[in-house]
């Protein structure tokens, strides 16, 4: 009997001993370790997150990119239905003028028509009438034979009266064929229009991402340069604020704000084309060339952080990587892109985003 309960207690000892040992949180650990191996879970998932952040921001950027793609697509989709539907509306109103001549036409010779009925009609009239003389058998001859001639010239008021309405017809098919080509033009306008606001904002959201990349980028290289600079505090003294000047001399035209439908990201400033265009501070060129929307462009990040856009420019006059100082001119005032006149648009972005220049430039004394 004991030695049955002995065979029966050894299973539950070692399943028990089992048990203990597979348990988290036991002796059999050394503590030590754990510690260590948590510290390395810990370092582990905070450069995990660092990484996908990162990873984050780029295909972010990947996104607007392929979304700026599809709305410059878009743009000039609406731009070759808006070219194709003025030139319908444009053969349409040709089609109506040319409708309306021959109406005008058909008219006037309706016109003679029954003019020279009236007076054939008249003549028989009269010779109907006159007295036997030889002026009188002449007429008398002609009056047998005026009344072929009025059915004639009746049948011929007749044929003039249809070309006329047939004419009518036809300018009526044209004057309504006129107004579906003009709705369906000013319908692609809007849709041009509309694709266009796409595009900017796409624009817009892809240059948001990269400067806010770049500060990023910035922010890193600062901090490495202060991680390697001396520790006593030596060095450089922080150099002194740049000096602020105004960009382009001219007429303050339109300002931050909604504007058609979407938002107006900077201030307009109209003057004639070739203006002088100066950067507003020093900084280093980050864009010059093509830019959608705005034509030609400059894009300047000066060394407080702030970037700076110059559109609607016709030449530039400065280069990628190249440094300018406060004051230089960098382009002249153009009127390119999506543009009503020669101008300046002036922009200001701030931690990525687009802030209004207006208050910007008058805390620091300038007014447009």
């Amino acid at each position: 009997m004991r030695a049955r309960q002995l065979r029966r207690a050894a299973p539950i000892a070692l399943l028990a001993s089992l048990t203990l040992i597979s348990t988290p949180g036991v002796a059999f650990a050394d503590p030590a370790a754990a510690t260590s191996s948590q510290d390395v879970r810990t370092a582990l998932v905070a450069k995990q997150s660092e990484q996908s952040g990162e990873k984050s921001l780029d295909q972010q950027i990947a996104s607007a990119e392929k979304a700026l793609e599809k709305a410059k697509n878009q743009v000039a989709d609406a731009q070759r239905k808006l070219d194709n539907t003025t030139s319908v509306h444009d053969k349409a109103k040709q089609a109506t003028a040319k409708a309306q001549d021959r109406l005008a036409q058909a008219r006037k010779q309706l016109d003679k028509a029954e003019s020279d009925q009236r007076k054939a009609e008249q003549r028989v009239q009269k010779h109907e009438s006159a007295g036997f003389s030889f002026d009188g058998m002449v007429d008398s001859v002609l009056a047998f034979l005026g009344s072929d001639v009025t059915d004639s010239l009746g049948e011929e008021v007749e044929n003039k009266r249809e070309a006329v309405s047939q004419a009518e017809d036809a300018v009526g098919a044209a004057e309504r064929d006129g107004t579906k080509a003009k709705q369906a033009k000013s319908n692609a306008e809007q849709a041009h229009e509309q694709a266009t606001g796409r595009q900017d904002e796409a624009q817009s959201e892809l240059d948001k991402l990269n400067e806010r990349k770049q500060a990023e980028e910035a922010k890193k290289q600062e901090q490495a340069e202060a991680e390697a600079a001396p520790a006593d505090g030596g060095g450089a003294a922080p150099a002194a604020a740049p000096g602020i000047v105004k960009p382009a001399e001219g007429t303050f035209t339109s300002g931050y704000g909604a504007r058609w439908g979407t938002t107006h990201y900077g201030v307009d400033i109209a003057n004639s084309i070739g203006t002088p265009i100066k950067s507003a501070m020093s900084g280093t060129v980050i864009s010059s060339g093509p830019a959608s929307g705005f034509g030609l462009w400059v894009r300047v990040q000066h060394d407080n952080g702030l970037i700076t856009v110059y559109g609607h420019i016709d030449q530039s006059l400065v280069a990628v990587g190249q440094r300018v100082e406060a004051g230089q001119q960098i382009a002249t005032m153009g009127n390119r892109g999506q543009s009503t006149g020669p101008h300046l648009h002036f922009e200001i972005h701030e931690n990525g985003a687009k802030i209004d220049p207006l208050p910007w430039l008058q805390a620091h004394g300038i007014t447009l």
